[in-house]
């Protein structure tokens, strides 16, 4: 008789899983509680605005471990990589005291973080750049003016050899001398350089100063334009440095590398009385900047290896319904630009203020006092409370993140 084999037997077969491959494919253990929670309170501290620095010092205040961390080389570098572009944390002020006929600077906070230094007198602010301050010492009668490089923050100074050249009028630039390869987010105490322009009886000429070389380089000699000129009219502008001449209308450009000078025109003005500033645009082209009758003229003017592009009117905003809401009712001088913010300074009498070129939100910076000449002071600041982190005594001070 045939016999039927039985059904096969269609039950899942059940593989036994090694257990050392499985665990060795699992996700790390997760971090201490202690080490997520530090993690997230950075994360947290970098957005603080570096326009308050006052609010890193209360966080600071909280307790030692917030205060070890801020104060730590390592969060300040990353505070500046995040927020990449410098604050503006004050102005320096070129003015005249009411009751004496002496010149002064004075440092003007653009918020409240620490005591302003205390003013400057017979001196007068001829540039500022990086966190660095260049001062026109003026001397006793026979004695030639010196330069002084100041940090009004630490109130560390240094003063310069006198330039080889006696100039009657004059003005100077300070500049990062690792331009090339510094990203200027904490360079106010790296090396730097001074150009120095002056008219004389030969004519106009330029010489450069740097630390490592300690002393001045030989002048180079260029074309006379005619005027003094006004240390707010001078910008950097990729390896060009311009100075402007408010009389001839004219801009002399000084090439940092090739050691070579050009003069070109301005774009034109109503008058010679009519102020103007010297300015870096946003696709990185010079640009000039002027009021009048409550207008602002903004012009623009890139030029090519062996291209002179000319200049070009590119914006035209109306001033006087934003002044008069802010109580300006006169048309003022345009006196400085913030170089990286897109903020201009104007000045109306007594009243200083500036204005955004994108949001076009005016903000009263100061009242009280006749400034001629306004400077950006730009850099990161956070605490230093040395020992305090510690417990080992009251130490407080600053840090240039």
């Amino acid at each position: 008789m045939w016999k039927q084999n039985p059904p096969p037997d269609r039950r899942p077969v059940l593989l036994p899983i090694p257990v050392a491959r499985a665990a060795t494919s699992m996700a790390p253990p997760p971090p201490p509680a202690a080490a997520l929670i530090e993690e997230l309170v950075e994360e947290i501290l970098l957005r603080l605005p570096p326009t308050e620095p006052a609010s890193l010092f209360r966080a600071a205040l909280v307790c030692k471990a917030w205060c070890r961390l801020i104060s730590g080389a390592r969060f300040c570098r990353r505070f500046r990589e995040f927020h990449r572009t410098p604050p503006m944390l004050g102005l320096i002020c070129s003015s005249l005291p009411i009751d004496k006929n002496v010149g002064m600077a004075r440092f003007v906070p653009a918020t409240a973080f620490c005591s302003p230094p205390a003013d400057r007198r017979h001196c007068r602010a001829i540039d500022a750049r990086h966190g660095r301050v260049l001062l026109l010492q003026c001397c006793a009668y026979g004695k030639p003016d010196v330069l002084v490089v100041w940090d009004p923050i630490t109130g560390d100074q240094r003063e310069l050899p006198t330039p080889p050249r006696h100039a009657y009028i004059l003005t100077a630039a300070i500049l990062c001398a690792a331009a090339g390869i510094c990203d200027h987010l904490d360079c106010h105490r790296g090396p730097f350089l001074v150009v120095f322009m002056g008219f004389c009886s030969e004519g106009a000429f330029i010489c450069t100063y740097s630390p490592d070389a300690g002393t001045w380089s030989d002048n180079i000699y260029t074309d006379q334009p005619d005027g003094f000129v006004i240390s707010a009219s001078k910008v950097l502008v990729g390896n060009a440095l311009y100075f402007g001449f408010p009389i001839s209308n004219t801009a002399l450009r000084y090439d940092l590398e090739l050691h070579e000078t050009c003069l070109m025109e301005l774009p034109p003005r109503h008058s010679t009385r009519q102020r103007f500033v010297l300015l870096t645009m946003d696709d990185g082209a010079v640009g000039f900047a002027t009021v009048h009758e409550f207008k602002l003229y903004m012009w623009s003017r890139k030029d090519g290896p062996q291209v002179d592009a000319g200049w070009t009117q590119n914006r035209v905003i109306e001033l006087q319904t934003l002044l008069r809401s802010n109580g300006i009712l006169a048309s003022p001088d345009v006196v400085g630009f913030a170089d990286g913010l897109g903020v201009v300074f104007l000045r109306e009498d007594d009243v200083l203020f500036t204005i955004d070129l994108k949001s076009c939100e005016v903000k009263k910076l100061s009242k009280g006092r006749v400034m001629y000449n306004t400077l950006a002071y730009m850099r990161f600041y956070t605490p230093a409370l040395g020992a305090a982190c510690t417990g080992e005594g009251s130490s407080t001070g600053a840090s240039g993140a």
